[in-house]
């Protein structure tokens, strides 16, 4: 149960691919800027290998960077400090972990007993219909799949046939004409032998 209110509770997060391409930068300007942020306390989520993971908030703070940088022509690094002065985001950061891993003593009061059962199994529920939905998407790619290659073999086999019926039609074209030329041929020397 723990996992799926994390997963509720976390935000969605883009790579730094992700964020270079959305500002239309590069993937090393978007580290440079980063690392500069950070040199003035801007804080940034990061994932299990230590890469930079950019929340909506931080895509906000960087398009400002660049706004600051590029539009005002304001030095980098004073726009970095000016960046991370007016949004710092790690307080907020921490007093939303709090909150999530211990609720204050009068919300704790608010939600009874029952309150957090139902909310369990909603939790449940909705953990439960991901699961199908996640089977169900499979199989719809399984049956695509095997329809793709169903149809593949079946265009296969079709030019196969054509190409063997057109095959067979060039042969018979052309001994219509090996027939057609004995005839003739045949027919010329009849005609001079009975003229004879």
């Amino acid at each position: 149960m723990g996992e799926v209110i994390e997963l509720l509770a976390r935000e969605r997060t883009y790579s730094g691919r992700d964020v270079a391409g959305l500002l239309g930068i590069g993937a090393s300007t978007l580290r440079k800027w980063s690392m500069l942020l950070e040199q003035h306390g801007y804080w940034f989520l990061r994932d299990s290998q230590n890469r930079r993971e950019y929340r909506q908030v931080d895509i906000t703070c960087l398009q400002r960077f660049y706004s600051l940088t590029k539009d005002q022509l304001i030095p980098q690094d004073e726009a970095a400090r000016m960046v991370a002065t007016q949004s710092s985001p790690e307080p907020a950061r921490k007093e939303t972990a709090v909150a999530v891993a211990f609720p204050p003593v009068s919300s704790h009061l608010a939600l009874n007993h029952s309150a957090i059962e139902e909310l369990d199994e909603k939790l449940h529920v909705l953990a439960s219909h991901v699961q199908q939905q996640d089977v169900a998407y499979l199989a719809l790619l399984a049956r695509v799949e095997k329809q793709e290659t169903y149809i593949t073999n079946n265009l296969k086999e079709r030019d196969r046939r054509l190409t063997k019926a057109m095959n067979d039609i060039m042969d018979a074209k052309i001994e219509l004409a090996k027939i057609r030329d004995a005839e003739r041929k045949t027919s010329i020397w009849q005609k001079l032998f009975r003229m004879r």
